[in-house]
């Protein structure tokens, strides 16, 4: 959302992304963690399909703990925001919101929460598979992203 320190994306969970349960499988939550960061990303100006083309970002870490029941059809607003900046890596925090249900006249960001996670990016070499220093333009934009938060 424009103006505010990270990006949220609200995603409706689909029929595929459930078990037989109708609860969310524990991956899929992996794949919105995902969109909410390109999001950031382009956001803040360095979208990975047009900028940093020179370096890999593999993830390193990656985490969530599970809060509350999130169910087909159910819709969840995921925001990711910049939590830390490292030498060679970064970290990215998630929450998830449960939209769905909340009341007429209760804010989207006052959804019961229903996931929070992390995901640490690491800047590497493709050729050498080592990690690399963050290129300075990309640790400036991170670092003004940590510090509005």
């Amino acid at each position: 959302m424009p103006g505010e320190p990270g990006a949220t994306i609200r995603v409706r969970v689909p029929f595929v992304d459930v078990d037989s349960s109708q609860r969310i499988h524990f991956t899929a939550m992996f794949r919105y963690f995902e969109v909410a960061e390109h999001e950031l990303m382009r956001g803040l100006g360095v979208p990975y399909a047009t900028t940093l083309l020179g370096q890999a970002f593999p993830r390193a870490h990656l985490s969530c703990d599970f809060r509350g029941a999130i169910s087909y059809d159910d819709e969840l607003d995921i925001t990711a925001r910049i939590a830390h900046v490292g030498t060679s890596s970064w970290t990215v925090a998630f929450t998830a919101r449960n939209v769905s249900r909340i009341p007429d006249g209760v804010s989207a960001s006052d959804a019961p929460l229903v996931a929070e996670g992390k995901m640490v990016i690491v800047s590497m070499d493709p050729t050498t598979e080592r990690a690399t220093p963050l290129p300075e333009e990309l640790r400036s934009v991170l670092e003004r992203a940590r510090q509005d938060h």
